[in-house]
């Protein structure tokens, strides 16, 4: 996949991400704190089911910042290094993610407009768990070089 696959896709296009499965081992990387700090990891509903439970949890859940950082990932994929300068999102969690959920990020184009030679591209923009319940929704835009450019990259 490419900026070119991109401004090449007709609106409706989806690009699906890789599928991550959400383990224990990643929550306590990801939420648990320093590796060397005394007693880690820190105990909150990421990282430890009595303090999840306490909070009326009957699972851990993932941090949100976690599977948005997949969703992140994706986009740098399907936009290219254009991202990084002229892409923006709005997204947010709709859904806990727990312990072991499979989370895949997904990609929909809606539009493509040109502006003075580039081309901005729109999409919705989502996370979907193993049963393709949503679990963060929003939408991105990024603006792309020409069709030309992309192609001497």
């Amino acid at each position: 996949m490419s900026a070119l696959d991109v401004l090449t896709a007709a609106p409706g296009t989806i690009f699906r991400g890789k599928p991550k499965t959400l383990s224990l081992a990643r929550s306590l990387a990801f939420s648990g704190g320093a590796f060397d700090t005394p007693g880690w990891p820190e105990r909150n509903l990421h990282t430890d089911l009595a303090v999840a439970n306490e909070t009326g949890l009957a699972k851990v859940v993932a941090s949100g910042t976690q599977f948005e950082g997949y969703l992140a990932s994706h986009l740098l994929r399907v936009f290219g290094h254009d991202w990084y300068s002229h892409g923006a999102w709005d997204v947010k969690i709709v859904r806990s993610v727990k312990v072991d959920d499979v989370v895949t990020p997904i990609v929909k184009l809606t539009a493509r407009t040109d502006e003075s030679g580039a081309i901005r591209i729109q999409a919705e923009v989502w996370c979907e768990n193993q049963d393709a319940e949503k679990v963060l929704t929003g939408t991105a835009s990024c603006l792309l070089r020409s069709r030309s450019e992309a192609l001497t990259r």
